[in-house]
């Protein structure tokens, strides 16, 4: 069996599991980091002052599959609830089989659904705003 990385979401504590995700594609790493730039009026060059990262949208392709409509319309509704917005959780993304990444994130729009029939599986985008907290 090959491996591939999960994604969990934690509690702020980063001990309790919140749920764990079926990921099939995301927009990370990214490390948008913030400077302030001084440049002198009469010679050439200029002196960088490093500040923090900014936030960020992280966009995980999520899927979702059930044995019949009903339980895929089940486990959208309790992705939902389970990912409150406006919560602080922590999201482990497993890079390597011994080395995750671990970004602070909050929930601030609603999960994006794609058009399908959701007979037996269901696509969507989970957005979350990194360093929101």
């Amino acid at each position: 069996m090959s491996w591939h990385p999960t994604y969990k979401l934690y509690a702020n504590d980063g001990l309790t599991l919140i749920t764990e995700l079926i990921v099939t594609g995301d927009n990370s790493p990214q490390d948008p980091l913030r400077f302030y730039e001084v440049k002198g009026s009469r010679g050439i060059g200029s002196i960088i002052i490093p500040g923090s990262s900014d936030s960020w949208d992280l966009q995980l392709k999520i899927h979702i599959s059930g044995v019949n409509y009903a339980s895929v319309i089940d486990q959208m509704d309790d992705l939902e609830t389970l990912i409150v917005p406006n919560t602080e959780y922590i999201l482990k993304i497993q890079r390597t089989q011994s080395t995750t990444k671990d970004y602070n994130v909050k929930r601030i729009i609603p999960i994006t659904w794609e058009d399908d029939k959701r007979l037996y599986f269901q696509k969507g985008t989970l957005t979350l705003k990194v360093n929101s907290w």
